[in-house]
């Protein structure tokens, strides 16, 4: 049976990724598992079920590990139930420092900050909380998942455990995925039970959302922040008011796998 499976939610399975051959001669033994279910909850969920490892890695298909990373994901699996690592930046430099939840320092140390792109879990966690809510099909995903891990297990980041992943490749790119995250910021807030308005509200009125260590970072975050309140309005007439078509909250969660 394989050491390690990593499942890949991808919108095409056959392309590759450039580092298939140094999986292969990894001392790791590891299984390849890319899906391209409709949204990432549900790829990944079918990638679960279709592993036949108790260690599950989670990567996105622009995510390339580096230096010993089978070896060190598998290592840290036998001793945390799940972790997470470094995500170095390859996208827009002019963007990178928007990017503040990819790297969470130089020492190892629980945390309840996850990205889709660099984490795994063990198979038993998996069983026991469920898998990725397909209602949430891409945007807050894993931050749902690991919402429910934390309540009865640790996550732990380790610095070497890294991966290459672009935030954003460009402005119109950081843009649409702020959009995106903020219209899918409603049912995640309602899976969670929170105050939809309340949690706008408190989002946009948190200073540091509009400000970054530079000024032309403060104008990219700032115009980030106002699009992403653009998303959740959005989010709210689709989710709340009921005027899309299936939207997540009408679908199943899906979460046992």
């Amino acid at each position: 049976m394989p050491d390690i499976a990593i499942i890949i939610p991808t919108l095409d399975a056959d392309r590759t990724f450039g580092w298939e051959s140094r999986l292969g001669a990894s001392p790791v033994e590891a299984e390849l598992i890319v899906r391209d279910d409709d949204g990432a909850s549900a790829a990944r969920n079918a990638g679960i079920r279709e592993a036949t490892a108790d260690k599950l890695v989670f990567l996105d298909d622009d995510s390339v590990p580096r230096g010993d990373y089978f070896q060190r994901v598998s290592a840290l699996l036998d001793e945390h139930p799940a972790v997470t690592g470094r995500i170095r930046d390859t996208g827009a430099p002019m963007l990178r420092s928007l990017s503040t939840q990819y790297d969470q320092g130089e020492t190892g140390h629980l945390t309840e900050t996850v990205v889709g792109c660099n984490m795994a879990v063990r198979r038993e966690v998996i069983d026991d909380i469920g898998g990725f809510d397909e209602r949430l099909p891409y945007g807050h995903e894993e931050a749902e998942l690991v919402d429910r891990l934390c309540a009865n297990y640790d996550v732990w980041y380790c610095p070497d455990l890294v991966v290459d992943h672009p935030f954003a490749e460009s402005l119109g790119g950081f843009l649409e995925k702020q959009y995106r995250h903020g219209r899918e910021a409603i049912p995640y807030h309602r899976i969670r039970g929170e105050s939809v308005p309340r949690q706008v509200a408190r989002f946009a009125l948190i200073p540091s959302h509009y400000t970054g260590p530079t000024p032309t970072a403060t104008a990219f975050r700032a115009l980030g922040q106002v699009v992403t309140l653009a998303g959740m309005a959005r989010g709210s007439v689709d989710y709340l008011a009921g005027d899309s078509e299936a939207g997540p909250l009408d679908g199943p969660t899906d979460e046992s796998v």
